[in-house]
C-alpha cells in the first residue's frame, strides 16, 4: 500500500491521473517530490509556493497549464508523505508468504492480506501434523518474490520507469543483455501483479517474474467458501529439473475450526520410483 494523506485519488498506469477534490489533471507519481529525497514534504511545498503564478516549464506546474496554481498545489498535497511502497515487517514464515503471493496471481494484490497469511501458516502446520511424511517437503517457489525481469523500449524516455523503481525501492539493477534488466526490490511482493504495473508504462516492453526452473514440492490452496480450503500437494522427487519422475499427490481440506481431512492420495511416476518396485 502507499502511504498518503488523502484517500480520494487514483493512480492509473503508474503515472497518469490524480483525482483530488473532484478535479482531474495529469502528473507523474514522482513529480511532486521536487527535491528528489523520496518524500513529499515541507521543502517541496515551499518550492511550489515560490514558483506560484510562474511558468517553470515543468514541475511544479503538474497540469502543464502554463502557471503554478491551485490544481498543482492539490496534486502535491495528494502525494504528501513518503513516496515508497510499504512492505511491512518480514514474515515469520516465508513459505506461507510465498504460497500466498502465488495464490493471488497477476490480477491480485501486491501483498498477502494478514488473515490469509495466518490461515496459510496455520494450515501448513495442521497438514504436516496430520501427515508426518510432509514435514520436510517445503513448497518450491515459482518465482523469486523480490525480483522482476524488465525489457525497456530502446531510446524511450524512462521517467515513469525510474519513478516506479523509486516507489517500489529497487535496491539493485543488473543489466542482462540488450535492453533487459533484472530488478531487485527491498522486500517480497507479488511480482506477477507488479509485472502488470510495469508493463503498462510506455517505456516498458516486457515485464515478468524471475521464474525458478525446477522444484519438487508444490502446495496449492484454493478457498472453497464457508471457511473450507482445499490443498493440492505434489510431493515430487528424482530428476525434478525436468518435472520430477516420481510424485505423491495429496488433496487435503481444512476448515475454519482447524479440522483436516485427507480427500485423496495417489502415487504416480516412472517404473523406477520407490513405490512402483
Amino acid at each position: 500500500m502507499f502511504r498518503r494523506i488523502h484517500a480520494r485519488w487514483l493512480v492509473v498506469a503508474a503515472g497518469a491521473i490524480f483525482l483530488s477534490a473532484g478535479l482531474a489533471h495529469a502528473a507523474m507519481p514522482c513529480d511532486a517530490d521536487l527535491d528528489g529525497d523520496g518524500d513529499v514534504g515541507i521543502l517541496d511545498l515551499l518550492t511550489l509556493l515560490s514558483a506560484w503564478g510562474t511558468d517553470p516549464g515543468g514541475p511544479p506546474d503538474f497540469d502543464a497549464d502554463g502557471a503554478v496554481g491551485v490544481l498543482d498545489l492539490l496534486t502535491l498535497l495528494a502525494n504528501w508523505g513518503p513516496m515508497v511502497f510499504d512492505y511491512g515487517p518480514p514474515p515469520d514464515n516465508p513459505e506461507a508468504q510465498q504460497i500466498g503471493l502465488e495464490m493471488m496471481g497477476a490480477s491480485g494484490g501486491l501483498l498477502v492480506p494478514k488473515e490469509e497469511y495466518l490461515r496459510i501458516d496455520r494450515d501448513l502446520g495442521l497438514i504436516r501434523n496430520a501427515e508426518p511424511a510432509l514435514q520436510i517437503e517445503i513448497h518450491s517457489p515459482a518465482w523469486v518474490p523480490s525480483q522482476l525481469l524488465v525489457g525497456l523500449v530502446k531510446g524511450a524516455p524512462q521517467d515513469a520507469y525510474l519513478c516506479l523503481n523509486v516507489i517500489y525501492q529497487v535496491t539493485n539493477v543488473e543489466h542482462l543483455f540488450g535492453s533487459w534488466y533484472l530488478l531487485t526490490f527491498a522486500g517480497n511482493l507479488n511480482v506477477a501483479a507488479l509485472a502488470v504495473i510495469y508493463e503498462e508504462l510506455p517505456e516498458v516492453q516486457y515485464a515478468e517474474p524471475n521464474l525458478i526452473i525446477g522444484g519438487q514440492n508444490f502446495w496449492v490452496p484454493t478457498p472453497l467458501g464457508e471457511g473450507v480450503w482445499r490443498w493440492e500437494i505434489d510431493d515430487g522427487w528424482h530428476d525434478c529439473f525436468d518435472g520430477c519422475d516420481c510424485h505423491r499427490l495429496y488433496v487435503f481440506e481444512t476448515d475454519a475450526q482447524g479440522n483436516v481431512a485427507l480427500i485423496s492420495y495417489q502415487e504416480v511416476g516412472a517404473p523406477w520410483c520407490e513405490f512402483a518396485r
